[in-house]
């Protein structure tokens, strides 16, 4: 099941729910994401604010806003509650977009399972992740673990899927930097 609620341009990608049934009959949904990036120029309450959240955050927000909502409908009619937010929120984990997530309900599984020091994405030197696993209380008791991938962060960018500024010769169809972060 597709969201409505993301249309336009400079927006976040339609998120998508589906519900997985195990063979005992236990249901988990997951809403998968991809909200805007913070590149391009947003204008008004989009604009960067010199918050250190960059532009479009709350175009980000409004999408955590709208997720929480969506789930509160129960998109797939799963009778299970147990609910994961999977995918690239382009927000780093003490951000709005991600604390708006946090204040209904869920829990950051990166941080839960690998602390302060976990990272996803590296951009000029810094660290941190952008790709989240986010589970609800309902299934956080259940979660055994949660780590990134490090497949695409660590990779230099000489070899990266966007053959702009490199040769493309140097590009291989394999997972190491498919990506310009790692998934969780």
């Amino acid at each position: 099941v597709t969201a409505p609620v993301f249309v336009g341009p400079d927006t976040n990608r339609v998120p998508l729910a589906a519900s997985f049934v195990t063979s005992q009959g236990a249901e988990l949904t997951v809403l998968v994401n991809h909200f805007k990036s913070k590149g391009g120029d947003g204008t008004g309450e989009n604009a960067d604010q010199s918050d250190g959240q960059g532009n479009w955050n709350q175009r980000r927000t409004e999408a955590s806003q709208a997720i929480l909502t969506w789930i509160g409908a129960n998109p797939t009619g799963s009778t299970d509650p147990d609910y994961m937010i999977l995918g690239d929120l382009n927000a780093y984990d003490e951000e709005d977009p991600v604390t708006t997530l946090e204040s209904g309900g869920f829990t950051d599984l990166v941080n839960q399972f690998q602390g302060d020091d976990a990272y996803g994405y590296v951009f000029d030197g810094r660290w941190g992740y952008l790709d989240y696993a986010l589970a609800n209380s309902s299934l956080l008791s259940q979660v055994l673990g949660a780590a990134d991938w490090h497949i695409n962060a660590d990779e230099p960018d000489a070899l990266d899927y966007d053959t702009s500024f490199n040769p493309p010769e140097w590009y291989e169809q394999n997972e190491f930097r498919s990506s310009d972060h790692d998934p969780v």
